[in-house]
């Protein structure tokens, strides 16, 4: 890389503080921290034009960086800064930690994580966007003041290109899912008031929208963003640059936002209409026509299953929960009309859903309804999202695609493809990952107690190396184990 280093140790710069006049120094290095500031901004450009150019670097350490940190010249530290692929600062006091994180947060505007393993550290966590702390031989105050906390540095690539895009895009699609699943609903009764002249007469029974996000819809999506994932772990980490999908927001834009919408006022449009015209042609057992609550019961039935069916369209894996969320909460949806309409209390203040449901379902308007209004309002989704898969594909879709065939191997240590993809260390790793879960015993640093690993290993016919600090602390222990 091309190394742009601002430091304070120079030779100009000893010269200055040998003379010992504090006014002096501080008035020389801001001048030569901005003269090279100055110099590296324009020497910057250069190498963008060449595509094989070097990636650029900042050093800068503490003495400087106390006055690049100045109103003055902080506009030319972070425009410097983000043109650079890494930016080191040295020597710095944990102030300065937390002003260098503010200053890209604030003047960059930029998503900001900062991680560390000591009080020094507390405060550059506390200034980012999300604070990771490693809990280790310098105490628990970085794990105390951050966010997410981690025993070793390494799981930070699990945190980030494994969990960190799973709940990005389990976040993404819950939100996404209240939206449409809501607007849908509602919709139907605006579309009702066309009908009424604006008169306030309700579409729904109320028992209807209190228990519609409350039991209704509920658990299916609580699953989603419990269970949800794309790809597997082993692929998200063999393509680390599906992690770039989050910040794109490629998930939760404007677009993305004005798709769910039009499918949500579709379908509102499908339910209304087409339930509130059918019915309208339409006779009880008894020969009566279909009344305002056998409609609306009709339109909130259809509402249920389509909106928890449409649920499982936006799933990548669809697990035993799935089904059992989605399933439940329409059987949950006919217990209650059953019991709520089949009984009557001297407490009701009207009788208008008494019954509604059992003569509906005498009839076969019922269940030719119940299947095609589904199908209808759901037809709109399935056709964009196969014309987006199959031409407009995200990148993980892509990876989808590519691996659908090993899906169920490639976390299989014996797969001859995985090894040959594995360095020594992923290999370890991969083997250790198939053992039990055992609890270690001892006391010490969190999942890596000594000799844990190879010892469990070694049960299950698995040889697993020693580390280095693994026997080192070995002996140890058995040096203090020695009676004096």
């Amino acid at each position: 890389m091309k190394q742009f280093i601002i430091s304070s140790e120079t030779d100009a710069i000893r010269e200055v503080e040998e003379r010992g006049d504090q006014t002096e120094i501080a008035r020389f290095m801001k001048e030569e921290v901005k003269k090279q500031l100055k110099q590296f901004l324009d020497e910057a450009p250069q190498y963008f034009c060449s595509p094989s150019g070097p990636k650029l670097a900042l050093v800068i350490d503490g003495k400087c960086l106390m006055y690049a940190l100045e109103p003055s010249l902080r506009i030319m530290l972070l425009t410097l800064s983000l043109n650079c692929s890494s930016v080191v600062c040295c020597r710095v006091s944990p102030l300065q930690k937390a002003q260098v994180t503010s200053l890209v947060k604030k003047g960059a505007r930029k998503i900001t994580l900062s991680i560390g393993d000591g009080a020094n550290d507390v405060s550059m966590i506390q200034a980012a966007h999300i604070g990771i702390g490693i809990s280790g031989l310098e105490g628990m105050q970085a794990v105390m003041a951050s966010d997410f906390a981690i025993a070793q540095f390494r799981f930070l690539e699990d945190l980030l290109l494994v969990h960190g895009r799973w709940s990005y895009i389990r976040l993404c699609k819950v939100v996404m899912y209240f939206f449409y699943k809501n607007l849908a609903f509602t919709l139907t009764q605006f579309w009702f008031t066309f009908g009424t002249g604006f008169s306030g007469q309700r579409f729904y029974d109320d028992w209807f929208q209190s228990l519609y996000n409350v039991i209704f819809t509920a658990l299916p999506v609580v699953i989603v963003g419990l269970f949800d994932q794309d790809i597997s772990s082993s692929l998200s980490k063999k393509y680390p640059e599906l992690y770039k999908e989050g910040v794109r927001n490629m998930f939760f834009n404007r677009r993305i936002v004005a798709i769910w919408a039009c499918f949500a006022v579709y379908q509102s449009l499908v339910f209304f209409y087409f339930v509130s015209l059918s019915s309208s042609t339409s006779r009880d057992s008894d020969g009566k026509m279909f009344g305002l609550w056998d409609v609306s019961t009709m339109a909130f039935t259809c509402v249920v299953v389509t909106v928890n069916l449409r649920l499982l369209m936006m799933c990548n894996s669809i697990t035993r929960w799935h089904y059992i969320s989605v399933g439940g909460s329409i059987i949950v949806w006919f217990v209650f009309i059953f019991v709520y309409s089949g009984i009557m209390t001297r407490f009701d203040r009207n009788d208008n859903m008494f019954w509604v449901i059992y003569v509906l379902m005498s009839t076969s308007y019922f269940y030719v309804t119940l299947l095609l209004v589904p199908v209808a309002a759901l037809l709109g989704d399935f056709l964009y999202l196969g014309v987006q898969r199959w031409f407009f594909p995200y990148d993980y879709q892509i990876v989808q695609e590519s691996h659908k065939d090993d899906a169920d191997s490639i976390n299989t240590p014996d797969s001859q493809e995985t090894k040959e993809h594995l360095t020594p260390d992923e290999a370890r790793s991969n083997a250790i990952s198939q053992l039990p879960k055992e609890v270690s015993k001892h006391s010490g640093f969190a999942f890596d107690s000594p000799g844990y690993e190879s010892f469990f290993a070694t049960q299950f016919g698995k040889y697993v190396p020693p580390k280095a600090w693994d026997v080192a602390r070995r002996a140890s222990m058995k040096s203090k184990s020695k009676p004096k």
